[in-house]
């Protein structure tokens, strides 16, 4: 039978197109033979649960259709597999765990599969319902796209298959069929893990011979029958590209064969000989996914990303080989989204973490990040620099249980209103939660970078309340504004408006427009919903499990009376990730996930939306989806400094140093009066190995608040790591008399470890370790200890309890590089060579070019007695700048300290320093 869309010969009983995939027409003149049972008639019921309405199309291995999933009253898309297909012995097991694998990708650019089960001997799968075309019949009706509607769909393209790669799902047949397009040009990729499930794994073929993938869009290995991994599909992906902008694929002929051997053979033409309007840098991205060679093609799918975003400003590509101007000034590209309005920060899930960090002998320093109590004894910024605002909570005078969810909408109100204006920059909520709000008011605003303070009062009786506000110019100690407003509970919507309208005039603002209607625009309509809401929130000002259930039940309320209410979600979200802190359970970090989604999907255009959902993704270790929310809040809010060192924060979960000190920076410049934003900058230039550049940032904290520990820690972490080892000492007894956290135990054991101090050290590590039990790190750190004191069995123990605490961190984010190298070291130590070898590769394929883990991998190596190997990864880390005083008395590599490699290596690295 010949196909109608190609005329390529195919067999009478195909159903679709072995060149194509087009769905094969069934002529009179063919007797069907098999009685086929998954062929379904639309208005029949399939099974007790979905009702069958039409049939959307039918390929080699089944039929789809257009259901009503009479459960849940929705409609989904049923895959219905042929019978047949899934006969031979484990095929179908292979098949439920690549659909499961696949169903792990949360993207909103890939498909979702909801559930897979089987009716009498039928098996089917069902999924999210597109209404719309797949890109097959959008570039048949438009041979060639233009070229911003192409880009759109090559970008959306592009972040589905990162995220796919992302969770080791490679499609295998990505072809414009698998492509669904909806009616505002939102895109969906279809049927990954399908192909993979059916391969032979030992040449790429079923048993019937058949290849996987259509030809049409194959990629040269899968032509010769070798493995496809990631970069199969990055092929397929410049192909689809090709058609989308030149009319048609590269390759065509009168038969497969024909095309495959062109293929293997030929080097396709530019597409920009079909289409001289597509520029060079785009003709170049797609050309470099259609090398023949694997290895010369883009490795990963974030790097066409990269080169998307940023090319086109710059004429170039990064890493393409593509010509660029030969200086240009590295910066965060944010695009140009939609207007914001409705403006709360989701902030309590993505304040600073505390950092593990690696470091020789004992390799677990740890950060103090912006988690701890501030006060401050400095002065404030002076208001040249712009209006810094903190909005502090409102003194509630009567009932606190029914007043104080009231004064924290109010204040919330005020914050999210003031955020949307250009020439504000308000403190956010977990900063201010964190002030000791009993120092005297400069002290409060020089804690929290602020030169302009909000306080106010709260009373009520009945429904009736009374709020006095004023606004303090804190760096001249001067009363700008007060009044007076009185107002019901039952219209609580235009109490704050007509606050917030005479406070912008007491701070002089004059907003456009834009930001008025931003300022008037109402998270809900339904009052008793808001109410219920910000009954959620004020729960969650308790940290306790009871708390953050009691949110999480009015949450719940609110939506129930307001199902559309996208704050209601983000209160979810944000209360399951703080559940999840409490129990460790990885089920709370999948509901917070689930609910940011849906927040998502009910309303895109707040920035919280994106905060939170951005929160997610880091938490589950999804750090290429959280940087793209991130960026999406930042267009949303862009004077927010915090949505930047959260930003900075994704960046560094992913390994791009530079972007993450750009981003770190950008916060600095914001606002560089909050010491937090020095905080996260000296992380950063922590963690990539600049030490001088960290130090100055520390160092800038103790001058901006000399009052917290936070500064004076992380200056001592730097002077260890340095090799000072009795100069830190004082830094970390400064930190330890403002208050006694575990990390400072930690790194002061560390301190004494190096100066063999062994007993000392190990006391430090038992303290830390009675704060903070569960922490992967301290437990290393004191069975690195008891080891050097030559108490084995403690040892031992500890390396163990150390491995267990760390696979049940990796139950909630499986790709967490730290908590890996934690477990491999720990490894290492007891002599376990297969799961140390093998965990610390893992750790260097998520994050390449981290000196910390370079120097991980000659440890381990050494400690097993692989001398060549670990010799290799000391010269690595070293070049990258790795202390050579550190590696000379680190009693991990004493299995190389006596030969003449090592000796040589520390004559060069320890005179190059010099």
């Amino acid at each position: 039978m010949t196909c109608p869309q190609c005329s390529t010969a195919n067999p009478d009983f195909a159903e679709s197109c072995s060149h194509c995939g087009t769905p094969m027409p069934i002529g009179d003149d063919v007797t069907i033979r098999v009685v086929d049972m998954s062929a379904l008639e639309p208005g029949s019921d399939f099974g007790p649960r979905y009702h069958i309405e039409s049939l959307l199309g039918q390929g080699g291995m089944g039929r789809v259709y257009k259901a009503r999933d009479k459960t849940l009253d929705r409609t989904v898309a049923i895959k219905v597999i042929r019978q047949g297909t899934v006969a031979e012995a484990g095929a179908l097991q292979r098949f439920k765990q690549e659909l499961l694998l696949a169903s792990k990708v949360s993207h909103k650019n890939v498909l979702r599969i909801h559930d897979m089960g089987e009716v009498g001997p039928v098996k089917f799968i069902s999924m999210a319902y597109v209404e719309g075309p797949d890109l097959y019949h959008v570039l048949r009706d438009n041979p060639k796209l233009p070229l911003e509607r192409a880009l759109s769909f090559a970008r959306q393209l592009a972040e589905a298959l990162a995220a796919a790669h992302g969770e080791g799902v490679v499609h295998r047949d990505l072809k414009p069929q698998n492509v669904l397009v909806d009616k505002d040009d939102h895109i969906y990729v279809s049927d990954f893990g399908l192909a993979k499930s059916f391969e032979d794994d030992s040449v790429g073929m079923t048993r019937s011979g058949a290849f996987i993938g259509t030809p049409r869009y194959m990629s040269p290995e899968q032509v010769e029958g070798n493995p496809a991994d990631q970069r199969s599909d990055l092929y397929a992906y410049g192909l689809i590209l090709y058609e989308m902008v030149a009319g048609n694929v590269p390759f065509t002929g009168e038969t497969t064969l024909k095309v495959m051997y062109q293929r293997l053979q030929e080097t396709p033409k530019s597409p920009r000989l079909h289409n001289p309007s597509i520029p060079a840098w785009f003709d170049a991205v797609i050309m470099r996914c259609l090398e023949k060679d694997p290895a010369a093609r883009y490795q990963n799918a974030d790097e066409i990303l990269l080169d998307l975003q940023t090319a086109k400003s710059s004429a170039g590509a990064s890493r393409t080989g593509i010509s660029r101007p030969e200086s240009r000034t590295v910066q965060i590209q944010i695009p140009d989204f939609a207007q914001r309005r409705w403006t709360w920060i989701a902030t309590a899930v993505l304040t600073l973490a505390i950092l593990a960090l690696a470091v020789p002998q004992v390799r677990h320093l740890i950060f103090r990040g912006g988690a701890t109590k501030t006060s401050r004894a400095s002065g404030v910024p002076p208001l040249e620099s712009g209006r810094f605002i903190a909005v502090l909570p409102l003194q509630v005078l009567g009932d606190q249980s029914q007043l104080g969810y009231l004064a924290d909408g109010i204040e919330e109100a005020l914050s999210a209103k003031l955020f949307q204006l250009r020439d504000v920059h308000v403190t956010p909520e977990d900063a201010i939660a964190k002030a000791d709000l009993t120092k005297p008011l400069p002290k409060i605003a020089g804690a929290l970078g602020a030169n302009l303070v909000i306080q106010g009062t709260l009373q009520g009786s009945g429904d009736k309340i009374r709020v006095v506000l004023k606004l303090q110019d804190t760096a001249n100690d001067k009363l700008l504004w007060s009044q007076e407003f009185d107002g019901v509970k039952a219209d609580l919507f235009t109490l704050e408006d007509e606050i917030y309208h005479p406070l912008v005039s007491a701070l002089n603002l004059k907003p456009t427009n834009e930001e008025a209607a931003k300022a008037g625009a109402r998270p809900t309509e339904n009052v008793a919903a808001y109410d219920l809401y910000l009954r959620g929130r004020n729960s969650l000002r308790g940290h306790d499990a009871k708390s953050i259930q009691m949110a999480l039940d009015f949450f719940g309320q609110a939506l129930k009376t307001d199902p559309t209410f996208a704050l209601a979600y983000t209160g979810i979200a944000d209360a399951s990730l703080r559940m999840y802190g409490t129990r460790k359970d990885s089920l709370w970090t999948q509901k917070a996930l689930a609910a940011a989604q849906q927040a998502d999907q009910l309303n895109d255009a707040l920035p919280e939306v994106h905060s939170i959902l951005g929160a997610a993704y880091s938490a589950t270790g999804k750090s290429a989806e959280a940087v793209s929310e991130l960026k999406r809040a930042l267009s949303l809010a862009p004077n927010s400094d915090e949505s930047y060192r959260r930003l900075g924060k994704a960046y560094l979960d992913r390994g791009d140093g530079q972007q993450a000190i750009e981003a770190f920076k950008k916060a600095i410049q914001l606002n560089p009066y909050f010491w937090v934003n020095q905080d996260a900058l000296g992380n950063a230039y922590f963690q990539l190995g600049d030490y001088s550049q960290a130090l100055l940032a520390f160092q800038q904290i103790t001058v901006l608040e000399p009052d917290i520990d936070a500064g004076y820690e992380n200056v001592g972490v730097v002077y260890l790591q340095q090799g000072k080892y009795q100069e830190c000492i004082p830094y970390f007894q400064k930190a330890l008399q403002i208050e006694p956290f575990f990390s400072t135990f930690s790194n002061l054991g560390t301190a004494y470890f190096f100066l063999k101090q062994y007993t000392n050290s190990a006391a430090m590590f038992e303290k830390a370790v009675a704060l903070n039990p569960n922490n992967t790190v301290t437990m290393v750190n004191l069975a690195d200890a008891y080891r050097a004191d030559g108490e084995q069995d403690k040892s031992h123990a500890a390396y163990q309890q150390a491995i267990s605490l760390g696979y049940k961190e990796l139950e909630t984010n499986p790709r967490d590089p730290d908590v890996m190298a934690q477990i491999a070291l720990a490894y290492a130590k007891i002599g376990n060579s297969r799961e140390a070898i093998d965990l610390i590769g893992r750790v260097r394929a998520i994050d390449h070019n981290n000196v910390n883990y370079i120097y991980d991998v000659a440890a381990i190596n050494a400690l097993l007695g692989h001398s060549n190997e670990a010799l290799k990864a000391l010269r690595e880390a070293l070049a990258k700048h790795y202390p050579a005083e550190y590696v000379a008395g680190d009693i991990d590599l004493a299995t190389l300290q006596g030969s003449p490699e090592f000796a040589s290596l520390m004559k060069e690295y320890a005179a190059s320093k010099r």
